[in-house]
């Protein structure tokens, strides 16, 4: 059967930038119920970020996140007050019991993340180089999963696996693309799913920092 040749991708990182510096990071309020994993392309919808689509490629892709999508109870749950306020309860992402005569308050499981109601993203501007693993999503052989020297400079779309992390997928090309290569992970080599170093393509970005 046709498909890509793993369901097990590695998340979308971010490498390196043109200017060999630390990439801007930046956050913002996460929309309800986002339960997203780290290394996902992530948008702005109404002000507040949820996982991409996957469909929306003029200005469709605010960056990649850093962070998992907190299934938060509201947008924005719990993200600091303006201008310096602090994060709002419960402000932990496990919580337990209660607190004897206190009927806003929260037991805090031990070494818990904390959530700011906000999803930290790299954003997705030509700075930038993320790296992925490369598929096909219609692949029925190996040649059909594996990046060569000629594609680098070529530009593909992104696909999501059943487990929720995205891949460089060779099967979408032309007005379904979203990236380009830039180079391949010096590691991999040209195997199978090697990974591939690449940026966004300007159309795409959705926010200019």
């Amino acid at each position: 059967m046709a498909g890509p040749n793993t369901t097990y991708h590695t998340p979308i990182l971010s490498i390196m930038n043109r200017a060999n510096t630390a990439p801007l990071t930046y956050a913002l309020p996460e929309k309800a119920s986002q339960t997203f994993k780290p290394g996902t392309p992530v948008q702005l919808a109404t002000g507040v970020v949820q996982a991409w689509d996957g469909v929306t490629l003029s200005a469709g892709i605010l960056g990649v996140s850093e962070s998992f999508g907190l299934n938060l109870a509201s947008a924005g749950l719990g993200q600091p007050g303006m201008p310096f306020g602090q994060i709002a309860a419960p402000g932990a992402i496990q919580t337990f019991g209660y607190v004897p005569f206190e009927a806003s308050a929260y037991n805090i499981a031990l070494g818990t993340p904390i959530s700011d109601g906000r999803t930290l993203f790299i954003e997705a501007n030509a700075d930038n180089i993320f790296e992925a693993m490369f598929d096909n999503a219609a692949g029925t052989v190996s040649a059909d999963y594996t990046p060569v020297q000629a594609s680098i400079g070529l530009q593909y779309g992104l696909t999501v696996d059943t487990n929720g992390f995205w891949y460089v997928d060779k099967n979408k090309t032309g007005g379904s693309a979203a990236v380009q290569i830039v180079g391949i992970n010096p590691v991999d080599g040209y195997v199978v799913n090697a990974r591939v170093r690449f940026k966004f393509l300007p159309a795409t970005t959705q926010v200019q920092y």
